[in-house]
């Protein structure tokens, strides 16, 4: 019953919010509108105008894993296919010459479908400098010739460091601009700065160059289907406005996590860091549509008016309410033999003796009306942690009522990635004779199960769609971020003048030494893994025979991967685990390999991790806690 209820809320939830001058979808008034424009398809977009899009960058990473195959899809894969069209004339843009075949090969791996061919016979690439303007009169030359001379669209997308948009910007504006009436946008990928003072002077260059009609800042958060739904989940629906107040939330916890390192991009992300590169941006973000008050419609001006509304409500971040933190080296068991990670020093590419923050944390409070200063939101970010996942977790306030049945506080979490899902805990009676006995429940809807045969779109197709149709509600604006800079600036620039030495933390573990404390400062606690679920019987109860032999339901004296699920579910906030996190404990704690786990693989496998995270013992009074 809790999951068909709340699959049907989740389905309520999702239902797609389409805006024609901020009013939900209406297909009399799209008919409509479709009428009057013959050139706009069904996707809102002109199908019958040529369109040129041109990527900035087009030989480099982002355009490999995320550009090409979004607009593949756009093109030929997405079920409605296709949403641009077909015809597009994709030109990628970059210094040196490149041989066309050879390029296509390589930035086109992840391109895949039926219609892969056709698709690289719309693909074209133009070498020329980023800062003359001779290129950018070949380019238009070009682009026109594709077109066919007459009436075209052209989208830019800027895949390239900002310091090369000013140059851009200028010369698109002189010399490439859509001819004949067509429109010209540019997308463009963050950073956008890398403070206050940086995008002034960023955002001062793209402003005398294009409206702001014609800029598309993309934060590829905002295109997440989690992220679009805390629209409909907020505003849809009658039951979580009304409680989403001072009055009756707790906290907010806005989380990102990552189980990798730098990957040899060391040297790159120290010049950002995580607080550049997570918080003020993608976390961020994501707080403003969890926060902001209800917009009068779903338009560009709209939900950019409440965003900056709540900006301004928000002191400056300092290092009196930030955490940090860096990961070091570690190694484990995986299969029965011994896996290392490096620490983030131990990366060549990054300074010798860096300390460039990998995890950060730090709590925002909102002087409103709705907020009062006395909601914390915990933004908190890193790499080289236990897994990957980012998540919304609201808490709910305890009530005076609450104490005829003592539990846990309602939340409700929302599972950005991986395994898409929004659930709700909730405390309910285990069934039996005793009316006290009261356990923690789950109403779990996830994406998989509720929408397994829905198409979810990756964040660039909509980005780009959106683009197309003229549709900002999804990017970011400029006060937005002439804000956001206000907030961290102060921060960043402590930071880099005092230099503060952050806490090393063994690569693997959830959070650094330390953090849970920061988090109690603010009446937080969060929840504790796998790990530390095993290691807290081992140290403090000393009841690690007695929580195997409860799990052991056959009595086998091995924990089989069915056994192992309840485990994961009782760190998993009481929901059923996936497959890929029961094999990820089993690895773990399986020295033979037979895919179960005995009594001493899990012993041994404990006193292990122990060792590993706090080698000097301190794990004997807590995991990672200081």
């Amino acid at each position: 019953g809790q999951r068909f209820w709340l699959s049907r809320m989740g389905a309520s939830c999702c239902a797609a919010w389409k805006s024609t001058k901020g009013a939900p979808f209406n297909k009399a008034v799209m008919t409509e509108t479709l009428a009057k424009d013959p050139t706009v398809g069904p996707s809102g977009v002109d199908m019958t105008s040529p369109m040129s899009i041109v990527i900035f960058g087009a030989t480099g990473d982002l355009a490999k894993k995320k550009l090409y195959p979004a607009l593949y899809q756009l093109m030929f894969g997405t079920p409605d296919a296709p949403l641009i069209p077909t015809t597009a004339n994709i030109v990628g843009y970059g210094r040196s010459p490149v041989e066309l075949k050879s390029f296509l090969q390589k930035q086109c791996v992840n391109v895949k479908g039926a219609h892969r061919d056709k698709f690289l016979e719309r693909c074209s690439f133009f070498s020329g400098a980023y800062d003359a303007e001779e290129s950018y009169s070949g380019l238009d030359a070009r682009l026109s010739q594709l077109e066919g001379g007459g009436r075209a669209n052209r989208i830019f997308f800027f895949s390239v460091p900002p310091t090369l948009f000013g140059d851009i910007c200028s010369n698109v504006r002189a010399k490439a601009c859509a001819p004949k009436g067509g429109f010209t946008r540019l997308l463009v990928e963050k950073p956008f700065g890398h403070d206050s003072r940086s995008f002034a002077k960023l955002n001062a260059i793209t402003s005398s160059a294009f409206r702001e009609d014609q800029l598309f800042r993309i934060d590829h958060y905002l295109g997440k289907e989690v992220i679009l739904n805390l629209v409909a989940l907020r505003f849809g629906n009658q039951l979580f406005e009304g409680l989403w107040n001072k009055e009756h939330i707790q906290c907010v916890q806005i989380i990102f996590k990552e189980d990798l390192g730098t990957g040899g991009r060391g040297g790159y992300f120290d010049s950002f860091g995580i607080i550049r590169d997570i918080l003020q941006n993608h976390l961020l973000q994501v707080f403003l549509w969890l926060a902001m008050e209800p917009p009068e419609s779903l338009d560009r001006e709209s939900v950019a008016a409440r965003k900056v509304e709540l900006l301004r409500a928000i002191q400056p971040v300092t290092m009196d309410d930030c955490f940090l933190g860096q990961f070091g080296p570690n190694k484990w068991n995986v299969k029965g033999k011994t896996h290392k990670e490096p620490g983030y020093l131990d990366d060549a590419t990054v300074p010798a003796g860096s300390k460039c923050p990998t995890y950060a944390a730090t709590t925002l409070f909102v002087n409103n009306e709705r907020w009062g200063r006395g909601v914390p939101f915990l933004f908190r970010a890193g790499k080289g942690l236990d897994e990957r996942l980012a998540e919304v977790r609201v808490t709910f306030k305890k009530k005076d009522f609450n104490a005829l049945v003592p539990g846990s506080p309602n939340e409700l979490v929302m599972r950005i990635q991986p395994d898409e899902a929004i659930y709700l805990t909730m405390m309910n009676k285990i069934p039996g004779w005793k009316q006290e006995e009261v356990t923690q429940a789950v109403l779990d809807m996830s994406y998989k199960t509720t929408f397994g045969d829905a198409y979810v779109a990756d964040a660039y197709e909509r980005m780009f769609l959106n683009a197309a149709k003229g549709d900002g509600s999804l990017f970011v604006g400029s006060e937005e971020l002439t804000e956001a800079w206000r907030i961290f600036t102060p921060l960043l620039d402590e930071i880099e003048n005092s230099k503060p030495t952050p806490v090393v933390y063994p690569f693997g573990v959830r959070v650094p030494a330390g953090m849970d404390d920061f988090a109690k400062r603010y009446g937080i606690t969060m929840s504790e893994n796998w790990e530390e679920y095993l290691a807290l019987h081992q140290t403090k109860f000393r009841n690690l025979r007695e929580l195997f032999d409860e799990l052991d339901k056959d009595k086998s004296g091995q924990l089989t991967p069915d056994e192992v699920q309840e485990l994961a579910r009782r760190v998993n906030d009481g929901r059923q685990p996936t497959d890929a996190q029961v094999a990820s404990i089993i690895e773990r704690l399986d020295l033979d390999g037979d895919g179960t786990l005995d009594y001493n693989e899990v012993q041994k496998g404990v006193e292990s991790m122990c060792r590993c995270a706090h080698p000097e013992g301190a794990w004997q009074s807590g995991w990672a806690r200081a």
